[in-house]
Formats: C-alpha cells, sequence, structure tokens
C-alpha cells in the first residue's frame, strides 16, 4: 500500500466515474521497483512510450501512447491497458495525474472534470493581461 501523506502529488486512475488515488509519484506506479535511469517525467513517460498529445491552456497535458511501442516490465504491470495519461498543473508545486484506459467515455469524462480549472486558469490569464 502506498503512502497518502506526500501533500500535492498523486497518481489517480479514472475508474468508475471516480478519481481512485493509486500512488503519490510517477515513480511509485512500478510498485517499488527501482527506477532512476530517468529520474524526470519526460523521460519515465518517453521510456514508457508515451508522447505529448495535447496541452490545454497551461492546465493539463494529455500523454498518449507512441504508435507500434510495447510497454516492456516494469511499465507493462503500471500501465497496462492505460491509453492516456494526463498532466494536471493545479499550481506549480503540485504533481497530478490521471491515468485513463481506451475509452472515449472515461477520456471525455475526465477532460469534463479538467473544465472548471482550465476556466479558472484562463480568468487568471485574462485578469494578468489587463493588469
Amino acid at each position: 500500500m502506498f503512502r497518502d501523506d506526500v501533500p500535492g502529488c498523486g497518481v489517480y486512475r479514472h475508474s468508475d466515474g471516480k478519481l481512485v488515488k493509486q500512488c503519490n509519484t510517477h515513480g511509485e506506479l512500478l510498485h517499488g521497483q527501482f527506477y532512476s535511469s530517468t529520474p524526470t517525467l519526460d523521460a519515465f513517460l518517453a521510456d514508457a512510450g508515451y508522447t505529448p498529445y495535447e496541452t490545454i491552456a497551461d492546465t493539463y497535458t494529455v500523454y498518449s501512447p507512441i504508435p507500434g511501442f510495447t510497454l516492456a516490465s516494469p511499465f507493462k504491470e503500471a500501465l497496462e491497458g492505460i491509453r492516456y495519461l494526463v498532466q494536471v498543473n493545479a499550481d506549480p508545486k503540485a504533481q497530478f495525474f490521471i491515468l485513463i484506459s481506451d475509452s472515449l467515455l472515461d477520456y471525455l469524462s475526465v477532460l469534463e472534470l479538467l473544465q472548471p480549472l482550465v476556466m479558472h486558469k484562463r480568468m487568471v490569464a485574462e485578469d494578468a493581461a489587463r493588469a
């Protein structure tokens, strides 16, 4: 079981219309296996076979699998069945990720959950531009 005592961090899986916390960091996804060869998120995602798909209003980035990439251990256990990984930029100190299966309904549901954050970030940016 993971420690749920790391503020501002979390990896969640979208399941049955809810976000269920899986672990605190992307490194912990590998179920305690040592992972130090690529300490950055970008390197981790590249090793896992994911590439940036789109970024919305500096609020979240959707990563999708590289076509034809075969998951290797230890990523296979952690990311089997995951079509999208979403990095949520709630604030500069937070690190939140959402894992989404290969389901259009799940994908759209997560995007809907993120809409209030997108609107908030846009309003903050507009207010800053006017100031």
